[in-house]
């Protein structure tokens, strides 16, 4: 058995050995040119369904286990257990899930995941630039981030931003937390992590006491009707 990246480039071989190319590929199986491409060299989307892995089997002649990853034997379903295709318009493949996170760092992992959120992503392409498997959520608690963001809102971060990348509001672990800061670099190296409401003070850190775990592009605000 394989993983992902495996998988992929297997694929990738089997069809340049087979005379194809991706954009022909894709074609055939009943997808945009460009989805074959997209899947094996960006990953997205992260596993091809049930369908279109048959349909590539049947087409390159080959057995289905050779595109099914360790991930998938073992359990026996793709990791979007949330989506049944019998209850979304599209297919399988157009949906991400979203790991939904506690704000607190010192929590165990499972604990710290408190939910999932199932998004086309063909619906909300603007929330991100790249590949949509990198957003994750974090739930806010406490009042530092008002008037910007309130307690209960769900704010959408790129995970794949791990390091300062200009002063904006990324989500870092500090001091037991996981939190919604604004990050600003000083000259001297050191960063300002800053609240937006007023009465909270500003905290001046080295790169070595705070974890960058991703940066916030989005949110979905939660308020009464």
């Amino acid at each position: 058995m394989a993983n992902l990246e495996i998988i992929r480039k297997r694929l990738e071989k089997l069809i340049i050995n087979n005379g194809y190319s991706f954009r022909e590929v894709s074609l055939k199986i009943g997808r945009k040119d460009s989805y074959i491409q997209q899947y094996i060299k960006y990953g997205f989307p992260k596993r091809l369904n049930e369908i279109d892995r048959k349909k590539i089997c049947l087409l390159l002649n080959i057995e289905e286990k050779e595109l099914i990853d360790e991930d998938l034997m073992q359990n026996g379903a793709t990791d979007n257990t949330l989506i049944n295709a019998t209850l979304l318009t599209g297919s399988p493949a157009d949906f991400v899930t979203i790991d939904i996170f506690a704000p607190q760092a010192n929590l165990p992992q499972n604990a710290m995941l408190i939910g999932k959120m199932a998004l086309n992503y063909k619906e909300f392409f603007g929330w991100f630039s790249g590949n949509p498997y990198n957003l994750k959520m974090l739930r806010l608690a406490g009042d530092s981030m008002e008037p910007l963001f309130s307690a209960g809102n769900l704010v959408i971060f790129d995970a794949s931003v791990l390091e300062y990348a200009g002063e904006g509001l990324y989500i870092i672990k500090f001091n037991q937390q996981i939190l919604l800061r604004r990050l600003q670099k000083n000259k001297d190296g050191s960063y300002v992590i800053k609240a937006e409401n007023p009465r909270y003070d500003n905290i001046t850190a080295e790169s070595n006491e705070f974890e960058i775990m991703g940066r916030a592009i989005n949110t979905l605000a939660t308020r009464p009707i």
